[in-house]
């Protein structure tokens, strides 16, 4: 996993965000981070996982909702081979 100081900057994401905004880069907008991800300890080298835990999971089994799905929103879960999707 990369530690917070292998992550993209602010400054890097907001130019990444200003980019997507004007149609000159693609993005994919997902508000959900994994609990790693979210304190800064991202996949090394990139790997597509989901954003629910093992908590989250059993939360869902015992309140009778559906098991969580999605894939986590940090960068690190779309390696830069794939394809963004729309």
């Amino acid at each position: 996993m990369a530690t917070p100081a292998e992550r993209p900057t602010n400054a890097e994401v907001a130019a990444a965000l200003s980019d997507a905004l004007a149609g000159t880069h693609p993005v994919i907008i997902c508000y959900a981070q994994c609990e790693s991800c979210q304190w800064g300890y991202c996949y090394e080298p990139p790997a597509p996982h989901g954003w629910a835990g093992a908590e989250d999971i059993e939360h869902a089994q015992a309140t009778g909702q559906p098991e969580p799905t999605g894939t986590c929103a940090c960068p690190c879960a779309r390696p830069a081979t794939e394809e963004p999707t729309r």
